[in-house]
């Protein structure tokens, strides 16, 4: 059974503070736009949820965070901003969970991602351990 602490209202922090602005405008207007429907979430405004609770999503004045309050857990709202930058091709960023802080994700530069030894998929954002997993993974796309 899964644990019911792990889909209480949390506090998410997306760090855009490494993309462009044309890239963070990108990621702020699919937050607004196209994915409200699957967080029920709007910028700088709190939306009355269907259990009652208050959702709220806002982004700081130098749009560098995005602040999620969500009932929901960090791996589908990473994903979600892995489904962006897929969609946006934007291929130069990558998304990973902050190892010191929890409830935060960080998107940065691909090299800087594999620096830390995170390779991650173009085509589908899985990170993988080493280039050679990721080779591995890579030909499956070609394929399918």
């Amino acid at each position: 059974m899964r644990s019911q602490s792990r889909y209480l209202l949390v506090v998410i922090e997306i760090d855009i503070s490494s993309l462009t602005e044309n890239f963070k405008s990108a990621i702020i207007n699919e937050l607004d736009g196209e994915y409200h429907h699957q967080l029920n979430v709007k910028n700088q405004t709190n939306v009355e949820h269907d259990d009652g609770k208050d959702i709220n999503s806002r982004t700081d004045n130098d749009r560098n965070v995005i602040t999620i309050d969500y009932n929901s857990d960090l791996q589908k709202i990473e994903r979600l901003i892995k489904d962006i930058l897929i969609k946006r091709r934007i291929e130069d960023y990558v998304v990973i969970q902050d190892t010191k802080e929890n409830n935060k994700i960080i998107v940065l530069k691909r090299h800087h991602g594999e620096q830390l030894g995170i390779y991650h998929c173009r085509h589908c954002g899985m990170a993988f351990d080493n280039e050679i997993q990721l080779s591995t993974h890579q030909r499956v796309h070609f394929f399918i």
